[in-house]
This record gives structure tokens, C-alpha cells and sequence, in this order.
């Protein structure tokens, strides 16, 4: 019996040592494994060459905002939208002075109907019959003034109703000739002026209001956001800043004495920091031919071919070269 279980313990201990030794030969072999034939020789941050800081060019409330940190955006996707409550009150009011300012223009335009022409044509009938009477009256006075039948106080009266009937009869029909050739070049100008100043208070809020609706100018990846919705936003701070990560460069700097090694076109590998234990695919795109004056070193640009989801700009990156 005692030697059974000394046989079962064995086989359990000989059973372990062969899973821990499975396990570690499978965390090894799940480790990715990094290029051993590329040479390091120069460095850099990870830049793009899009991106974008979202902006409002009004000032309001904010009531959505549709994306969130590592949010997935494309050209033209609604990112933001602003309150339009305010804005829409001032586009109707805008519209209604337009509407107004209209209406004015046309009924000055318009001003002149039949029935008015004829109520002036009687206006001055009526007055010239009446200048025509008084006419009469004033010539009798005058006679009998002329024959000592009257008095000089009798004619003054008939003189002063004589100019106020003249003054009404010329009133009646500067009215009329007002009414036949319609209104003045000038008022009409100034109509249409109250038009034009109206419509371009409309578009202004109009404006306004389509400003109300942000919206992401390229594609990429939102990778900061400084508002929440029920925020109030002020024209030109930045809401939401956009990447696209899919154009991923570095800027590197090689010695001068390796640059007869690099080649425009050439296939390199890159390191990232903080990602040690994968390796990316890159290629040479551009080799400055000036030197920097403070390290004397050559800008070489790089392209990262890979587009991989874990590579930000700002990163540091490793270009080796193949050997």
C-alpha cells in the first residue's frame, strides 16, 4: 500500500513538471518577437498630417455632443450640436422684418389706386369751384369799393378768403399731380434701402443658425474632447480635436555619417516606445539635404506603411535600418 501511493505521487509530480513546462514554452511562444536584423540608428515623435481642433464660430449652449475620446469619425459626421432655440427666434424675427420692409417697398410702389385719383380729381374740382365763387364775391366788393358802396375792411375780408381758397385749390392739385405721377424717386430708394439691411440681418442668422450644427472636417479618430453637453461655447476655443492615424510620420534625425547608407524609397523597420514588443513596417519618404544647425544631423522623414490602431502621434519611434 505504502509503495502505491508512493507511485501515484511521483506520477503527479512528474505529470506537473510537464504542464509547467507546456505553459511557459506557450508564453513564450506568444510572445511577439522582434526583428534581431535591423540596426537603430536614429529617432523621433510620431506626427500626422491631418489634424483637426473643432471649433464653434458662435457662442450658445451646447445640447448633443455624438462623439467620445477614441471615437471613430468620417469627413462631414455630425460631431456637435448647439442649442437653436435662441437662434431660430432671431432668424424669425429677421424674416419678419424682411417681410415688413417688403410689403412697405411694394405700397409705395403701389400707392396710387383709382379711387384715390378720383377722390383728388373731386377734391380739386370742388376747390376751384369754390376759388371760383369766392373769385366772384371779391370782383363785387371791389366795385361797390370802386363806387363808394363799400368799405375798404369788407374787401380786406374778401381778399383773405380769396388767398385761402387760391391756397386750397393749388394744395388739391399738387395732391393730384402727387397721386398721377406716383412717389419720388427718393422715397422709393429709401424703401428699397430698409429692404436690402433687412435681408442681410435674415442672412446673418441664418448663418448663425447653420453654425448651430458642427461638423468634423477630415477623418480619423477623436483623441481629446474639453465639452459636455449643457455647456456654453465661445467662438474659436477648441472642442474636439480629430486625427487620422492612418497618415502616421516620423520626423527623424540621422547622423551625418550614415546618411550615404538611407535611400529615398527604402523599407525600415520601426520601434515605438511605448509598445517594446512589436515591430512596424515604415519606408523612407523624404531625406533633407540641409543640415540642422544645432546637431548637424539630417531630417529624414519616414512613413509607417503599417496602419496599426495603437500608434499615436506624439509617440517615440526607432527607425532601424535592415542589414
Amino acid at each position: 500500500m505504502k509503495r502505491f501511493i508512493l507511485f501515484c505521487l511521483a506520477a503527479l509530480m512528474l505529470l506537473s513538471g510537464c504542464d509547467s513546462t507546456n505553459s511557459t514554452s506557450n508564453s513564450t511562444s506568444k510572445k511577439i518577437q522582434t526583428n534581431t536584423n535591423a540596426q537603430f540608428l536614429m529617432g523621433g515623435k510620431i506626427a500626422t498630417n491631418e489634424q483637426a481642433d473643432i471649433t464653434s464660430k458662435i457662442s450658445a449652449k451646447v445640447s448633443e455632443i455624438s462623439v467620445d475620446l477614441g471615437s471613430k469619425v468620417n469627413e462631414g459626421d455630425i460631431v456637435i450640436k448647439l442649442d437653436t432655440k435662441d437662434l431660430q427666434g432671431q432668424v424669425d424675427q429677421a424674416q419678419a422684418a424682411v417681410d415688413t420692409a417688403n410689403a412697405n417697398l411694394t405700397n409705395a410702389q403701389n400707392s396710387t389706386r383709382p379711387e384715390q385719383i378720383a377722390e383728388a380729381q373731386t377734391a380739386v374740382n370742388n376747390a376751384a369751384q369754390s376759388y371760383q365763387t369766392v373769385k366772384k364775391n371779391y370782383d363785387r366788393i371791389q366795385s361797390l369799393v370802386n363806387a363808394g358802396a363799400s368799405t375798404q375792411q369788407e374787401l380786406d375780408s374778401a381778399q383773405q378768403q380769396l388767398s385761402t381758397a387760391d391756397a386750397q385749390y393749388k394744395t388739391a392739385q399738387e395732391q393730384l399731380d402727387m397721386l398721377n405721377n406716383g412717389p419720388t424717386q427718393s422715397s422709393i430708394d429709401v424703401y428699397k434701402a430698409q429692404v436690402n439691411q433687412a435681408e442681410t440681418a435674415l442672412k446673418t442668422a441664418q448663418t448663425a443658425l447653420s453654425n448651430s450644427i458642427i461638423t468634423s472636417p477630415i477623418s480619423g479618430i477623436v483623441n481629446a474632447r474639453n465639452i459636455n453637453a449643457g455647456d456654453m461655447v465661445a467662438p474659436g476655443v477648441t472642442l474636439l480635436s480629430i486625427i487620422n492615424s492612418g497618415n502616421l510620420y516620423v520626423n527623424a534625425y540621422a547622423p551625418l555619417d550614415i546618411v550615404s547608407q538611407l535611400k529615398e524609397g527604402e523599407d525600415v523597420v520601426v520601434k515605438v516606445s511605448e509598445i517594446p514588443d512589436k515591430e512596424f513596417k515604415g519606408k523612407i519618404a523624404v531625406i533633407n539635404s540641409n543640415l540642422s544647425s544645432e546637431s548637424r544631423d539630417i531630417l529624414v522623414k519616414v512613413t509607417l506603411t503599417d496602419k496599426d490602431p495603437d500608434l499615436k502621434p506624439g509617440m517615440f519611434a526607432e527607425i532601424g535600418l535592415k542589414k
